[in-house]
């Protein structure tokens, strides 16, 4: 399962998709340890979802430390004495949130339980809400504004009465505490509330702005990505905090994986406010001191362009390894698919050197006229 899970993240495929490969590809089944060939699925796709959920969190750092070991073990070189650090936005599978989506969600499922409980129901509103979808639509042109803005004033109004029919049509709730809650909190902001719900599914999702051009805001979770001189993924940690105050705990993951300590840390001036955490100092860039001679200076310069290469490995999680949007349900799948994603780049680091050695076995052997076949 754990192979499966690897390999979902390592080709950017789905659950269902990696599960068909699976029993198709003999170079997948070696990867997960068989022996033989096997022309059959190993499971069902909701397995996954289900051992997703038994490991949690744990169970996917034991996975990451192992991609870590894989690429350090029994090497020489120094992976842990500088390492850097930077913050991207994890985006969740919702979509653009707006008020009225949220009130014609909750008018939705308002009706669908009412339908499934055979309760009573003085009004569905079914004729007088496409007159207001209607109404919403082409709402930027300048002589349809006034008639979207009040359609919908409607739309929350007719939605607020039929959450408070149905709370008095169940007698107390009934179970439905949270869902309640949570429609009333939707009923009740504004433009300006805190903690704002952005999607009934999904309502741990907060707002990002990362100050892009092209993207103002992003709705997701903040992640922290820890990257070593090298090249390899360290840690990877999901907070919705400064990034200064994420730096604590990512060290304190890579501390747990490895057992190895981070003694110089580089960032970008996003982490200012923050010098040293522990023994590990945490360097950001700025003005050379006066004091500086010209080949201290050169080597901080190297540093923070050696620094500067984080950036593509944030976009080839994003790209390749399914960072980009995440589909798992909740806080902990925001954990998981994080945790997975960094697993699968350095597993991926791992079979490319590799596939190097066996070139370079490949093209020293053909000169000899020596057959791969007793290579390994």
């Amino acid at each position: 399962m754990c192979g499966l899970l690897i390999l979902k993240h390592l080709r950017n495929v789905s659950d269902e998709t990696v599960v068909l490969q699976w029993g198709e590809n003999a170079y997948y089944q070696y990867f997960c340890g068989q022996l033989e060939f096997t022309p059959k699925e190993p499971c069902d796709a909701s397995d996954l979802v289900h051992f997703r959920k038994r490991i949690g969190e744990k169970g996917m750092e034991i996975i990451l430390a192992e991609s870590i070991r894989v690429n350090t073990d029994k090497d020489d070189e120094d992976h842990f004495d500088t390492a850097f650090i930077d913050s991207t936005v994890q985006q969740k599978n919702i979509t653009y949130p707006t008020d009225a989506k949220l009130h014609k969600k909750i008018i939705k499922n308002v009706l669908k339980i009412v339908h499934d409980k055979s309760l009573p129901l003085r009004q569905s509103y079914t004729r007088t809400l496409k007159g207001i979808y209607r109404a919403q639509r082409f709402r930027n042109h300048p002589k349809n504004r006034k008639k979207a803005l009040k359609a919908d004033r409607q739309l929350k109004t007719i939605a607020g009465r039929l959450v408070r029919e149905l709370e008095r049509n169940l007698e107390g709730r009934n179970g439905y505490e949270k869902m309640f809650e949570l429609y009333y909190k939707v009923l009740s902001q504004n433009r300006k509330s805190k903690n704002k719900i952005y999607s009934l599914h999904e309502p741990d999702v907060v707002c990002i702005s990362k100050g892009k051009e092209h993207k103002k805001y992003e709705f997701g979770n903040k992640v922290s990505i820890l990257r070593s001189w090298s090249g390899l993924i360290l840690g990877a940690s999901f907070r919705n905090e400064y990034d200064g105050h994420t730096i604590q705990k990512t060290l304190e993951q890579t501390q747990r994986m490895t057992g190895k300590h981070i003694n110089n840390l580089a960032a970008d001036r996003g982490y200012r406010g923050v010098k040293q955490i522990g023994d590990t100092k945490i360097l950001i860039p700025g003005v050379p001191k006066a004091k500086d001679t010209y080949y201290q200076k050169r080597k901080k310069h190297k540093l923070f362009c050696k620094r500067a290469g984080i950036e593509p490995t944030i976009g080839h999680l994003k790209e390749d390894y399914r960072l980009s949007r995440n589909f798992y349900k909740g806080v902990k799948g925001d954990a998981i698919n994080l945790l997975l994603a960094a697993a699968a780049y350095n597993f991926k680091r791992a079979m490319r050197v590799l596939l190097w050695l066996i070139r370079k076995i490949s093209v020293n052997f053909a000169f000899t006229n020596f057959t791969l076949k007793y290579c390994f």
